[in-house]
């Protein structure tokens, strides 16, 4: 983080939360009044809520370990989500507790965490509580923001200077996908900006959790995007796609390993840089 990040994140934090009488975070654009307690569609209002903290070793291998914080509630519906259950009842997450978190922070750094690992849900709709807890702890932590990048530019301003990694989720190659499995119409034009904009603010990872199926209509697309308009950005492909156990849009087998293969070796004829 910047040296002067506790003063930036507070002021911004301030700023964020009063934007939360009309709440504008992402371009769903719900305008309730989430000081008011009104709900917005992430099923949040101004109260942050946390269900989980724990040194995890399971993410890029720069990353590893990773001191992971999930936050609740999210802007998307993806039906494939692995923490869906605390999307669709934020609610039910205890809010955060600012102190007992950034004791935990410095405790498991000095378990030998290399990063701060902030995730949900979606943190862009609790970036004011992030921000709160980025004013208390110690500016040399490696802040990693863990995210499907579906936020409005006023978050993107609130992170510069305090974000080292963007960890960025690229889940669909068309807006047809993105429309069946995460429920939004305008997913990629969004997520691209954002992305190409993260860049000169912070090392970027772009993570695309390959979709059995979806190797023409998202995965050839995204890695040409890559090539084209983001060369140098990192790559993480992962192969580690589960099925949900009800019925939905998204993919009811798990992907192929020659699908894993293939797409490894697209990238790497695009020239893209793959990481583990």
């Amino acid at each position: 983080m910047d040296p002067k990040a506790h003063s930036k994140a507070a002021r911004r934090a301030g700023q964020i939360r009063r934007s939360l009488q009309s709440c504008q975070l992402c371009p769903r654009a719900c305008k309730v009044n989430r000081l008011a307690c009104q709900i917005g569609y992430c099923g949040l209002d101004a109260r942050v809520r946390t269900f989980r903290e724990m040194l995890f070793d399971g993410e890029e291998s720069m990353l590893n370990p990773s001191h992971q914080i999930y936050l609740a509630g999210c802007n998307l519906k993806c039906s494939f989500c692995s923490v869906e259950e605390w999307n669709r009842q934020p609610q039910a997450a205890p809010v955060m507790d600012i102190q007992a978190l950034a004791a935990a922070v410095d405790l498991r750094r000095r378990q030998g965490a290399r990063t701060l690992n902030i995730l949900g849900g979606e943190p862009a709709v609790s970036v004011h509580g992030v921000l709160e807890l980025l004013a208390t702890i110690d500016p040399s932590t490696t802040v990693v923001w863990n995210s499907n990048m579906y936020y409005n530019t006023e978050v993107a301003e609130a992170l510069k200077g305090l974000v080292d990694i963007y960890l960025a989720d690229l889940k669909c190659g068309n807006d047809q996908c993105a429309m069946s499995l995460l429920g939004v119409p305008d997913y990629l034009c969004v997520v691209k900006q954002n992305i190409l904009q993260a860049r000169p603010a912070g090392t970027v990872i772009v993570r695309h959790l390959l979709l059995p199926g979806h190797m023409d209509c998202c995965v050839r697309p995204i890695l040409a995007w890559l090539a084209e308009q983001a060369p140098g950005v990192m790559v993480s492909l992962r192969g580690t796609y589960v099925p949900p156990a009800v019925g939905t849009a998204a993919p009811a087998v798990y992907l192929d390993p020659q699908e894993l293969a293939l797409a490894q070796s697209m990238a790497s004829d695009l020239g893209l840089r793959l990481i583990q």
